[in-house]
């Protein structure tokens, strides 16, 4: 079982994703034969042509037609994970190799129901337009407890904003805690972001507001959607 699973996804524009791959195949050895690589494509028009370049990645893609499904597809990655902890992160954010290095070496000392963000520079919230030293769609967790106690509410798929937000209070209601891990700038934020989708708030602001007032009751299921694991090729 590998000791860290790096959980992402993406919508279109496959450069990214091929970028990425690039950057993982030059991390050090020492990382990657304790990491995993889980990528899910959550719909994109243009399938990618994906080389495993000697990672040990995995591909899934969702089938059904769900716009901004994020919460969908950052649960369909967690499903599949195995590692013993998780990094998740944005496509358009690149890690880097010597914090992760760090953090694989004190996994140990981390606090299973503790979620850690991670630091980084100019990270802007969506959901309140401020300005963090942290970004809420990136942060390391124990996945067991995760998968008990956190997953993405799928209830917000469909429209923009506070998946991670409203996820981040279930996690807290549930007995978990939030800490932010500051040595370093834990990843660099490529600031890239596809502009023509409609980023309305205000539907998935009033559902957060209405699930706080209920209680943060769990969601009545995860994984709504058609989607498969796709074949990666070889070099």
């Amino acid at each position: 079982m590998p000791s860290l699973s790096l959980v992402t996804h993406f919508y279109n524009h496959p450069e990214r994703v091929q970028d990425q791959l690039a950057y993982w195949a030059t991390l050090p050895a020492k990382i990657l034969s304790r990491v995993e690589f889980v990528v899910v494509d959550d719909g994109s028009r243009q399938r990618p042509v994906v080389n495993a370049s000697g990672l040990d990645l995995r591909l899934f893609r969702i089938n059904s037609d769900i716009a901004w499904n994020q919460s969908g597809a950052r649960n369909l990655g967690a499903f599949h994970a195995n590692g013993d902890w998780a990094i998740f992160f944005d496509i358009d954010q690149k890690l880097h190799a010597d914090p992760i290095r760090r953090i694989l070496e004190h996994l140990y000392k981390l606090d299973d129901m503790t979620m850690y963000y991670l630091r980084s520079d100019n990270a802007t919230d969506a959901n309140i337009g401020t300005m963090l030293p942290f970004h809420l769609n990136t942060f390391l967790v124990k996945l067991r407890n995760f998968r008990t106690y956190g997953m993405f509410d799928e209830d917000f798929a469909g429209h923009y904003g506070f998946e991670d937000l409203y996820m981040s209070h279930r996690w807290e209601r549930s007995g978990g805690k939030r800490a932010v891990l500051e040595d370093f700038n834990y990843f660099e934020d490529l600031g890239f972001g596809t502009t023509t989708l409609d980023r309305d708030l205000s539907r998935n602001k009033l559902l957060q507001e209405q699930k706080l007032r209920d209680g943060c009751r769990n969601a009545p299921g995860i994984l709504r959607f058609e989607w498969e694991q796709v074949r990666i090729g070889k070099r």
